[in-house]
């Protein structure tokens, strides 16, 4: 195994077998990890003790094994990413537990699948529908009797803001399509200041409807 490892550096490191310090060759060597059946191509740090030719690994590196074999699996299965689910949340402005207990899911299932556990797809899948807005209110209104009536206040009155937002920024845009700058050479053919104002209105009214 001595031959197949590449070499990094060479650090003077006690070996956890020969319990002495020794001159250890630290380097990467390629592995197959089977992740839920998936075969995935890793490469792992090692460090190798040439007097007895003892191999170890560092708590960290295996970490970073395993995050890059997760990741791949996910990729290849097109599940969401830790950071994805992440983002997924934030945009709706609940924490983890809240956000768990409005899914019905475990306390910790967020907090885990956000710090690299590989999703279920059932799970998964009900992630990626609320990803859109509209789902996610249609989603809400049909758990919301089901969960704590304070949490359910909550993540209604977020809803409300959220689309408050929305609101505005859909304004902001059709006023933009709308209202045309005045250049020099042309005459002016934007809305005057009270049209637009009426306009904004009447486009507000038309939606609460």
């Amino acid at each position: 195994m001595l031959k197949e490892i590449k070499e990094i550096r060479k650090i003077r490191k006690e070996c956890p077998d020969c319990e002495i310090e020794r001159d250890l060759i630290y380097g990467e060597v390629s592995e197959v990890l089977k992740v839920r059946g998936e075969n995935i191509e890793v490469t792992s740090k090692i460090y190798c003790c040439p007097e007895g030719e003892h191999y170890f690994y560092d708590v960290e590196d295996e970490e970073d094994k395993f995050e890059f074999a997760y990741r791949e699996y996910r990729k290849r299965k097109g599940l969401l990413q830790p950071e994805e689910i992440r983002q997924i949340r934030e945009q709706y402005g609940l924490s983890q537990k809240n956000f768990a207990r409005l899914l019905g899911w475990g306390d910790i299932t967020i907090h885990r699948y956000e710090s690299g556990a590989i999703q279920d797809d059932a799970h998964n899948d009900v992630l990626v529908l609320i990803r859109s807005f509209d789902y996610y209110k249609q989603y809400f209104e049909s758990k919301k009797s089901t969960i704590d009536p304070v949490l359910a206040k909550k993540v209604e009155e977020k809803i409300n803001h959220r689309t408050i937002e929305l609101l505005i920024n859909l304004f902001s845009a059709k006023k933009k399509e709308r209202i045309e700058p005045i250049t020099s050479s042309t005459t002016p053919t934007y809305l005057e200041h009270n049209n637009a104002l009426k306009y904004c209105a009447n486009e507000e009214l038309a939606l609460a409807a």
